[in-house]
């Protein structure tokens, strides 16, 4: 079975992104993935405790806890 990443290729640590031959468009939306992106991962947490304390409150309101 293989796994993913391969085991003889290092993580990608860098990425280098030459701005100067993109379009003013390309630009905003690479801005805006990135946001997005940075976004996501800095919430990933607050949705998992906010996930959790749903369905602590769901199962209490609704007796599903016992």
């Amino acid at each position: 079975m293989s796994t993913w990443p391969p085991d003889e290729q290092p993580a990608t640590r860098q990425l280098l992104i030459t701005l100067d031959v993109l379009t003013p468009g390309e630009r905003r939306n690479l801005a805006n993935s990135l946001l997005r992106a940075a976004w996501s991962a800095a919430l990933e947490e607050t949705r998992i405790l906010l996930l959790d304390l749903m369905i602590e409150v769901d199962d209490t309101v609704f007796g599903g806890a016992e």
